[in-house]
């Protein structure tokens, strides 16, 4: 049988809305007003990016004997590879997908064990998934898992999960497990501090536990220093005014290789003592980024900057501790 729209509704984590289009499912992390936003400044990268499935996932319990979707990818950020995660009963089993993106459609078809199962799919994190035909055996039991918590993740593309080819084990996507949470990664890569896409209606319609906040890294590299003050202040002051319920976590930028130039900003150390100055007088918890993940070039898929699968198991390891012992 194919599982109902409704089903699919139920058992999505990650996504804002969700289109059904003649039965290809849309999953949108962003809201609409956000969307705009990008494609008004952005509309040939950040509005492009908004499409990628980062933190999305299925997650449900069935009986069936069988699992299978069929999908479709278009491109979504500069990297050109694509792998769906599958866990049964929180053990991945499968590691699925293709390095080109030239073979951009195909199907996962998968045998269960007898009895009921969790099924946990984590999309891919820096591309398009369009998702069809989710199909399980006729008359098997499916039921969504629910989660204990809302999760709000902003930052940039190490947050989006660049360049993690295994998509569970973006530090994100391992947060949401962790914490057991329905997580809305609002990152893109690229992105730098970004009040533009704050605001109380979106606050209202999705009111999170908890708040990670990891931008600054680009703020550095690529900005005016009154622009990068001016953004990080108006960011930083609305997050407090917008979710003054939540538990907002502000991580500094992680250690990067060519941290010792001096930009217009400044030196490395003087924009993260900002971040953490400022975030600290909003009511942000703030983390120190430079201590999360090793200070050695190849926990980096490009040795110095965006971790690879091994640098975010690291990056988790040590997040996660600094996060629980103030939730």
């Amino acid at each position: 049988m194919t599982i109902s729209e409704k089903q699919l509704r139920e058992a999505t984590k990650g996504a804002f809305t969700i289109e059904n289009n003649a039965g290809e499912y849309t999953f949108h992390r962003f809201a609409k007003f956000q969307e705009d936003y990008y494609l008004e400044t952005s509309p040939r990268d950040f509005y492009l990016k908004t499409a990628a499935t980062s933190g999305v996932r299925l997650d449900f319990r069935t009986d069936s004997g069988n699992f299978g979707f069929g999908y479709r990818i278009r491109s979504a950020s500069s990297r050109t590879f694509y792998f769906f995660d599958i866990y049964l009963d929180g053990v991945m089993v499968l590691h699925r997908g293709e390095k080109d993106m030239w073979i951009n459609t195909g199907r996962i078809d998968m045998k269960l064990p007898g009895g009921e199962h969790r099924i946990t799919v984590w999309l891919p994190c820096l591309c398009a998934a369009y998702l069809y035909d989710i199909t399980l055996d006729d008359g098997a039991s499916f039921s969504p898992v629910k989660a204990s918590r809302k999760m709000l993740c902003f930052g940039d593309s190490i947050t989006q999960g660049y360049d993690a080819e295994y998509p569970s084990m973006a530090y994100t996507n391992r947060l949401a497990a962790h914490f057991d949470a329905d997580m809305l990664n609002l990152a893109i890569g690229g992105e730098k501090f970004v009040p533009g896409i704050l605001d109380g209606e979106f606050a209202e319609s999705f009111r999170p536990d908890l708040i990670t906040v990891a931008y600054g890294t680009n703020d550095w590299s690529g900005f005016e220093r009154q622009l990068f003050l001016d953004r990080c202040d108006a960011f930083l002051e609305k997050l407090a005014e917008f979710y003054p319920d939540s538990k907002r976590f502000v991580i500094t930028p992680l250690w990067r290789a060519d941290k010792g130039r001096i930009t217009k900003v400044g030196r490395f150390e003087d924009a993260l003592a900002y971040i953490a100055e400022k975030a600290a007088a909003c009511g942000h918890f703030v983390i120190d980024g430079t201590v999360l993940t090793p200070h050695v070039s190849g926990f980096y898929s490009d040795l110095r900057l965006h971790p690879n699968d091994l640098g975010y198991e690291e990056y988790t390891r040590n997040l996660i501790p600094q996060i629980e012992k103030d939730l």
